[in-house]
């Protein structure tokens, strides 16, 4: 006998609100780490809206089960690869040792997003832009009146609980550097991290490649940077530009910063206290 299907979930603002104000959509790796990275949005294959919704408070991490979970599809994450690059680059120059050419990749496979690594890394929106297949907004989310039409959901993320809990998390963890994807996103950065007052300056990354400019913002002991995103003609595409990326972030680190990278750690850097998280690719 066929199974009778489950009744469709209409999900109220309140309900959304309070599952939005924690860490889904969010890769994650450690908090406590000295380096974020922030996008607009999750991967297209991120968290989907099944009930119940449950806010995820810890936050996930690339630990060896995700990794052994994902390992036929990790080789295609660009985005993320591009990110190790940054971080390996970063790490070749606070240890002053030479950039390998695969050094990335080792990263990418040992230390990104960890547990005990030296980043983590947030979506200001907890949902998918791009859905998979190309699914159109309106088709995925039909029956749900609440995100319906998706500038509706946007501003539930803006003016709710979504924009002051990333607030909250980063008052919290202190992080002394995010890295935020994507320049036309700077509204939204500005809000969701509260920089309207925060000191600004430009940065110029201009290595033997096509200069890229950069939004240096600081406030309460945290520096913004607001650069292109990793992707399009406009973005940091060229591993010289990533490279360059991760020398200019080091004005900001230490060894310290990566001492969860070595092979005996067993505590994750813990320089503040744990607030909520979890993370579903």
């Amino acid at each position: 006998m066929r199974k009778k299907p489950e009744p469709h979930t209409v999900f109220t603002r309140e309900q959304l609100d309070s599952y939005f104000a924690s860490y889904v959509g969010m890769e994650g790796g450690n908090p406590g780490a000295a380096v974020w990275f922030c996008d607009s949005s999750p991967h297209p294959s991120g968290p989907s809206l099944l009930a119940p919704l449950v806010p995820l408070a810890q936050p996930g991490a690339w630990d060896a089960a995700y990794r052994y979970r994902y390992r036929h599809h990790m080789e295609r994450w660009q985005s993320h690869q591009k990110i190790a690059r940054i971080m390996s680059a970063a790490r070749a120059q606070v240890f002053k040792t030479a950039v390998g050419e695969q050094d990335w990749k080792h990263y990418f496979d040992h230390h990104l997003y960890a547990p005990h690594g030296a980043e983590f890394k947030l979506s200001l929106f907890p949902l998918p832009a791009r859905l998979v297949n190309q699914t159109a907004w309106s088709k995925a989310f039909r029956g749900q009146p609440e995100l319906l039409p998706r500038q509706r959901y946007l501003d539930l993320c803006r003016g709710g609980r979504r924009f002051a809990f990333i607030d909250a998390i980063r008052r919290r963890w202190k992080p002394k550097v995010v890295i935020c994807l994507g320049e036309r996103h700077t509204d939204d950065f500005v809000q969701a991290f509260d920089l309207a007052n925060a000191r600004a300056t430009d940065h110029v990354l201009q290595p033997a490649d096509q200069p890229k400019s950069l939004r240096v913002l600081e406030r309460d002991g945290t520096t913004w940077l607001i650069c292109p995103a990793l992707a399009g003609p406009a973005g940091l595409m060229s591993d010289v530009l990533l490279d360059a990326m991760g020398q200019y972030l080091t004005r900001w680190l230490r060894p310290d910063d990566f001492r969860g990278h070595s092979a005996d750690a067993e505590e994750p850097i813990a320089r503040r206290p744990c607030v909520m998280a979890s993370v579903d690719r």
